[in-house]
């Protein structure tokens, strides 16, 4: 059966409006696939785009963004997909595979005609909602997902005795947790967040304002919660879900400096999993580290030690040559700043290598997300 397909641009209104209404048929109500928060969450100089495709009674969603590359010459673009946990959505196709064969030879050919030279996904970590990709892939570093179809004894037991005993640390020291899931405790959020932030020295892409959380919830009505730990009258630590039919991901969050030794944040995430397991969710997605293996992963690892995940990207190039260029004339600008090229670091596309600020001229020293 031959598919409808469509391409949809964010920026015009009836494709939006049409977007959000698939979304809103989807099953798993995937968060991070929803127009107005892909929109909030734009790269630099990004159009937000969604291929589609209908085949019966099914449909494949796949949004991204489509950036141009800059001294690239007339219509030379690639791919991102937004922040996050995206790719490929699909739910209720009889073939997946010939749907996926036609989604993709259409995707190609559109690609083909627009001048994308690559492409770079995020991958869903759930691989059952995703349609097969044809590119390469490559796994990045260990997410951790909590199964929440258990009881909650089994919850209290499925999590590193070290987090148990914080737990009980902070419910000894009176720390209570409350839920709020329409943004009236925003202002301690903004406080507690801005506040790890800054202690973490963050890039200023990761420094949201109050403007980008009152989109946010416009954008997903009953879609987020901020779970809050109070001591002695005050929030001290916070956690921002963003909520799926199915699943809970940690978005943000961060933890008053002071409030280190009660062990709020602990509670926190523990109190989330049991929130989300009686809201009728059936897992709590964690995320990883900065860097794989690196303390915070550590960290997530106690809430799921059995729920290890790889997280995975694609990574396809559509015009070779016009890549092959590219790259050439990035290695040319970093032997120009007297700056080392790591060929093995895994970053992709290559062409997007950002000189070191160190070694450019004052005045060209920028940072772009």
């Amino acid at each position: 059966m031959s598919g409808q397909w469509h391409m949809w641009n964010a920026g015009d209104p009836a494709d939006r409006r049409a977007w959000v209404r698939l979304w809103e048929q989807s099953p798993m109500q995937h968060p991070f696939a929803h127009p107005d928060l892909c929109w909030l969450l734009r790269p630099h100089h990004g159009r937000l785009m969604a291929a589609t495709m209908t085949v019966g009674s099914g449909h494949i969603l796949y949004p991204f963004f489509l950036r141009d590359i800059d001294d690239a010459g007339p219509l030379r673009q690639d791919i991102i997909s937004p922040y996050g946990y995206g790719g490929p959505l699909h739910w209720g196709l009889d073939s997946v595979e010939e749907s996926a064969a036609q989604f993709w030879a259409r995707f190609g050919g559109w690609a083909d005609e627009s001048g994308v030279v690559s492409e770079f996904v995020r991958f869903s970590l759930f691989g059952e909602e995703l349609l097969p990709y044809p590119g390469p892939t490559r796994e990045r570093q260990t997410n951790y997902v909590r199964d929440l179809d258990v009881t909650e004894e089994e919850l209290w037991l499925g999590v590193e005795s070290k987090v148990r005993s914080n737990v009980r640390r902070a419910r000894k020291e009176g720390v209570r947790v409350v839920v709020d899931t329409r943004g009236e405790h925003l202002q301690d959020f903004l406080r507690i967040y801005h506040g790890t932030m800054e202690r973490r020295d963050s890039v200023a892409w990761y420094r949201f304002d109050a403007d980008f959380f009152s989109g946010l919830h416009a954008a997903l009505p009953g879609r987020y919660a901020y779970v809050m730990a109070e001591h002695e009258g005050r929030i001290v630590s916070a956690d921002l879900l963003l909520l799926s039919a199915d699943a809970g991901y940690y978005f943000l969050g961060g933890t008053d400096r002071g409030s280190f030794s009660a062990r709020p944040n602990d509670l926190v995430k523990f109190e989330a999993m049991s929130w989300l397991r009686h809201s009728g969710r059936s897992s709590y997605v964690l995320g990883g580290g900065v860097q794989p293996k690196d303390g915070l992963e550590r960290y997530k690892r106690g809430f799921a030690p059995r729920g290890a995940v790889p997280f995975t990207t694609g990574e396809r190039v559509f015009a070779p040559k016009a890549y092959e260029s590219l790259v050439n004339a990035a290695k040319q600008q970093f032997a120009t700043a007297g700056a080392a090229w790591e060929e093995a670091d895994g970053f992709f596309p290559e062409y997007r290598r950002q000189v070191p600020a160190d070694r450019l001229p004052s005045r060209l020293a920028t940072t772009e997300v």
